[in-house]
């Protein structure tokens, strides 16, 4: 299961004008804005859409055109990764002028007038593969962001474990300042560059390179103290079963 908070993120809104592709226009905004994880929700009109259907082995079938305008009753396009690359499924719900119904992987479509909001979770990326098991791309894991580099820490399975600080009272948590180190069991001794808020403070890593660090995903110990600073003992915290 995976499963995890997420505090940095931006929020867009907007309209792929009459006449754009709609799943070409999307793979563009996420170029071009940088998203590497995301959701896209949409609302309005869209034409000649095609459409892979649900298949009994829970795959989508081949595309599958549907001629004339169509009312977007549903959309949802999660973005995540799937190795180098943006993993883009758009799944629809839509309604023709007679009232039938069409439901799938939308693989493309013409803007009639397509209202968009999406929300980025910049502090994550999510990687997807092909489970073969159930014929469908699942989310593998989930990697949590070095904010002040292009990089990431790779966390495996830590993110989704995530729990917030404000289950420990105040005086559980040892308050960290700036020059305390942590003994991390994945990242190895940092030091405490910046205090963000009771949640969040900036680490300089072994490497030199400067990291976010969310205090939920970790339970504190006093360690020793090391030439006047503190050294604190992390451990990364998990969910009961």
């Amino acid at each position: 299961m995976i499963f995890t908070e997420t505090r940095e993120g931006r929020r867009f809104v907007g309209e792929l004008d009459p006449g754009m592709p709609v799943v070409q226009g999307i793979r563009s905004l996420v170029e071009d804005y940088s998203i590497s994880s995301g959701w896209f929700r949409g609302s309005g009109f869209i034409r000649d859409p095609l459409v892979r259907a649900l298949q009994e082995d829970g795959g989508y079938g081949d595309p599958m055109p549907h001629p004339g305008h169509y009312l977007v009753v549903s959309f949802e396009a999660p973005v995540s990764q799937r190795g180098e690359e943006a993993d883009i499924a758009v799944r629809v719900l839509l309604s023709n002028t007679d009232g039938t119904m069409v439901a799938g992987q939308l693989e493309e479509a013409i803007s009639a007038s397509l209202e968009l909001a999406c929300q980025t979770y910049d502090d994550i990326t999510l990687r997807r593969y092909h489970d073969d098991e159930i014929n469908n791309p699942r989310w593998l894991d989930v990697s949590v962001n070095v904010t002040e580099s292009a990089e990431v820490v790779k966390s495996g399975r830590v993110a989704m474990e995530a729990m917030p600080s404000r289950l420990l009272e105040p005086n559980e948590m040892p308050r960290l300042k700036v020059g305390d180190y942590l003994q991390h069991p994945r990242l190895g001794q940092c030091e405490v560059v910046k205090v963000i808020d009771d949640d969040r403070a900036s680490i300089r890593m072994s490497t030199g390179k400067i990291a976010q660090l969310h205090l939920g995903l970790l339970s504190l110990s006093r360690g020793q103290r090391s030439q006047g600073r503190m050294v604190y003992d992390a451990q990364i915290r998990r969910r009961n079963r």
